[in-house]
């Protein structure tokens, strides 16, 4: 029988082969993820519903608490930072695509005023944008 230590050693030191192998599976594979994804939202919904009705998320997050969310928030630091660097460029996409349609709005407002005026204003570019939901991604 395993030691504790030994499985341990034994799942931290396959870390590069898994990794290896997620990386192929993924180049590999022909199935169409998305659509898969698609059609498997009503189990998600029913499980996730199951779970929550059932107590067992609740469980879950009062397992750890606060200061295991915490600290395993913190030792996942370089990750976030690393998901910044490799989503720039659809930022870049949606960023650029949320300015145009801004300045798009901006420029068919009326003019400034008083703050009823403003406030019409202000209106108009949250409806303006309201319009737009779901298009201003990057994909």
């Amino acid at each position: 029988m395993k030691s504790q230590a030994t499985a341990l050693a034994n799942y931290t030191q396959s870390a590069p082969r898994a990794a290896t192998a997620w990386a192929e599976g993924i180049q590999s594979t022909t199935k169409d993820q998305a659509a898969l994804a698609v059609a498997a939202i009503p189990r998600m919904v029913t499980g996730f519903n199951e779970a929550a009705n059932s107590g067992r998320i609740a469980a879950g997050l009062n397992r750890g608490g606060t200061s295991y969310w915490k600290s395993q928030s913190q030792a996942k630091s370089s990750a976030f930072s690393l998901g910044i660097q490799n989503g720039a460029g659809n930022f870049g996409i949606a960023i650029g695509k949320i300015l145009s349609a801004e300045a798009q709005i901006v420029n068919s407002l009326g003019p400034r005023g008083d703050i009823m005026t403003n406030l019409q204003r202000s209106q108009q570019f949250a409806l303006g944008l309201h319009q737009l939901k779901g298009q201003l991604g990057a994909r």
